[in-house]
């Protein structure tokens, strides 16, 4: 199972408010930036020298835009390669502020515990 699609605009997070002329990122075509409060560092890592969200952060990202059986196929994909961590995600799940995906997510994570 592969989710990149090359129609689709690569998502970035940025740490900071989006008002904050410091954080400011350009406009850039394919690309959406999103701002948040600094993560943990346990939610972050680095692939091939680039910054990114720690597996377990990225799960609990994507529920805020998958539905529930596509957040259930990713988690068993995460599963078979052997990424997935589900203490990790329970913990990177605590750090969160509100979401609406909340409750949808916690179901899924129960569902792997």
């Amino acid at each position: 199972m592969h989710y990149f699609n090359p129609e689709e605009p690569i998502h970035i997070t940025v740490p900071g408010r989006a008002d904050d002329p410091r954080n400011r990122v350009p406009d850039l075509p394919g690309i959406v930036v999103h701002y948040s409060q600094p993560l943990h560092p346990d939610d972050l890592t680095v692939v091939k020298g680039i910054p990114c969200t720690s597996v377990a952060r990225t799960l609990i990202d994507c529920a805020e835009v998958m539905s529930r059986e596509e957040l259930v196929d990713l988690f068993r994909e995460a599963e078979v390669q052997g990424l997935l961590d589900i203490d990790a995600v329970r913990a990177s799940r605590a750090r969160v502020e509100w979401r609406p995906s909340l409750a949808m997510l916690d179901e899924v994570i129960d569902e792997f515990s």
